[in-house]
């Protein structure tokens, strides 16, 4: 779950950017409006993420693996979204069916 969290963050944090790709107009622009909400929603995402991994892992050893899945996810967000919109559904649902296989087993 706190990976799903970092995730859905990254991307709020990448909507309001200006390199935002032009397929996804409609996200974008509503992000734009209220930026600093995005923002804020954005960072409370990544700190119930990070209390998630703490709590499961362990102070330490959850803030490393926090810090390493943020890096995870704004390079997925950075990689992803750029491409055509088909292939960012597919890809992306593979990675939350690839999360959630990973958590089960």
């Amino acid at each position: 779950m706190g990976l799903v969290l970092i995730l859905l963050g990254c991307f709020l944090l990448y909507a309001k950017s200006r390199h935002f790709p032009k397929q996804f107009t409609s996200i974008g622009e509503r992000m734009k409006k209220k930026p600093e909400l995005t923002r804020w929603v954005a960072y409370l995402m990544f700190l119930l993420s990070a209390s998630i991994f703490a709590y499961q892992l362990g102070i330490g050893t959850g803030l490393t693996a926090f810090f390493i899945s943020v890096l995870l996810g704004l390079c997925l967000t950075i990689v992803l979204l750029p491409l055509n919109k088909k292939y960012v559904y597919v890809l992306g649902a593979l990675s939350v069916i690839v999360i959630v296989m990973e958590n089960i087993l």
